[in-house]
């Protein structure tokens, strides 16, 4: 029987994620309501689901306030406005499905979670690769012993210049009073997986990263305010917003990213959104605050060593991993699916491919949203790998590296457990969570 859920937010994640696998799989789950203030993206995803006009709302405190008609909530709003839906949801008595990162800040983290216990209701974080068949198949190989006990763990993120440009120098995520950090807003992903691979709590972190590339002094000899102001570096710089965003046709322009530039996709649109928007603005000349390169040192716990990477400027999106081991190695890329295990003592290299298309998450959105849809129609809380509790680990370690690369000092994450733990909050439920 399909799991019925409300949709809390219907843009990228919601309405194209988790709605279109609904649309896919109506025996798994039904999207029965849906709380949006954008009238075309709320009126889509009324469209599609064919959802009644009561069941269409611009507040998901109105859809909330009413007795509950769903099992499930999604919560899939804008980084910044996670906390309260997601506590809502809870109290009304639902399951959540809720968007990484779980808030931007550690004490409201710690306070979600808190309250899915409080209330024995599910909370799934989506960290979708966890359910990509690469990372399973890196997750078996190390609890398989192939390469003895894990030693080392060596991951990067290459985040392609064009990504780069339109999401943390121009768009949605640029600064840090509209997403959280970056070692959250892109990178928890990774940390998550470390931490899955490490199978421990990191103990504490250093981190080093800032913006060596995206800032004035780095603009063009005479570079305009916008790139439609008539840039004199228009031809050969590689972050012109006009040669970018112009280029596809109306019909491509419809998906991501052109499609934040609005609802309508016509050329004339984008142009007028690019003459009066923020992706219309010189890249060298935005209000960005975020780092365009991040590098951590990692300490966990059972003594395992890891690095993790980011760089914002790589011509093509990237993810490596490679595992040291006291038997062996292990290496592999995500985006080319290659897998490679080398064992010591031995010339034989055993590999593997695990295909998969990055705009499904390399088969971790679908997986993802299957999973939690059956294991809350079975009931089973037990068996969720992204919980709230499991990814609140990789949350902690985030915000103690960003403090750590703000200091300079190496930060102990149990610190910022405690401070997060008996931070002043709207209720106490969390006060002793940890």
């Amino acid at each position: 029987m399909a799991v019925d859920a409300v949709l809390l937010g219907a843009g990228l994640r919601g309405r194209h994620v988790y709605g279109r696998w609904a649309l896919a799989n109506p025996e798994a789950l039904r999207i029965v309501a849906v709380a949006e203030p954008d009238d075309a993206r709320r009126e889509a995803v009324a469209r599609e689901h064919g959802l009644a006009a009561e069941s269409v709302l611009r507040d998901w405190r109105e859809l909330l306030a009413r007795p509950r008609s769903a099992d499930v909530a999604i919560v899939a709003t804008g980084d910044m406005l996670h906390v309260e839906p997601a506590l809502a949801a809870l109290d009304a008595g639902h399951h959540v499905l809720l968007e990484k990162p779980i808030a931007p800040d550690a004490a409201d983290c710690v306070r979600i979670v808190a309250r899915a216990e409080q209330r024995e209701r599910i909370l799934q974080i989506g960290h979708v690769l966890r359910y990509t068949p690469f990372y399973v198949r890196v997750r078996e190989i190390l609890a398989s012993g192939a390469i003895g006990r894990v030693l080392g763990i060596h991951m990067q993120e290459n985040v392609a210049y064009w990504h780069y440009a339109h999401s943390y120098v121009r768009g949605k995520f640029r600064n840090r009073t509209l997403a959280a950090p970056i070692v959250l807003a892109k990178t928890c992903h990774d940390l998550d997986l470390m931490i899955w691979f490490a199978g421990a709590r990191p103990r504490r972190v250093a981190a080093v990263g800032g913006r060596a590339h995206f800032t004035a002094s780095d603009a063009p000899a005479g570079a305009p305010a916008r790139c439609s102001d008539g840039c004199p570096a228009q031809a050969s710089c590689p972050h012109d917003a006009l040669a970018f965003y112009l280029t596809p046709d109306d019909r491509a322009a419809r998906w991501w990213p052109f499609s934040d530039l609005g609802p309508d996709p016509s050329q004339a649109a984008r142009r007028r959104a690019l003459e009066t928007g923020p992706y219309g603005v010189c890249a060298y000349r935005a209000d960005n605050d975020v780092p365009d390169h991040l590098s951590l040192v990692v300490d966990f716990e059972n003594g395992v060593a890891a690095t993790f990477s980011m760089n914002g400027t790589a011509s093509d999106e990237k993810r490596t991993i490679h595992v040291v081991g006291s038997a062996g190695e292990l290496r592999g890329v995500l985006h080319d699916g290659t897998l490679e295990v080398r064992r010591h003592r031995s010339i034989e290299v055993e590999r593997f491919a695990l295909g998969g298309s990055p705009l499904d998450h390399f088969g971790g959105d679908p997986a993802m949203v299957a999973h939690f849809a059956d294991v809350v129609a079975r009931e089973r809380p037990d068996e969720v790998v992204a919980s709230g509790r499991a990814s609140l680990e990789s949350h902690l370690l985030g915000f103690a590296a960003e403090e750590a690369r703000l200091t300079g000092w190496m930060v102990e994450v149990d610190e910022i457990r405690r401070a997060a733990s008996l931070a002043p909050r709207h209720d106490s439920a969390a006060r002793s969570i940890l």
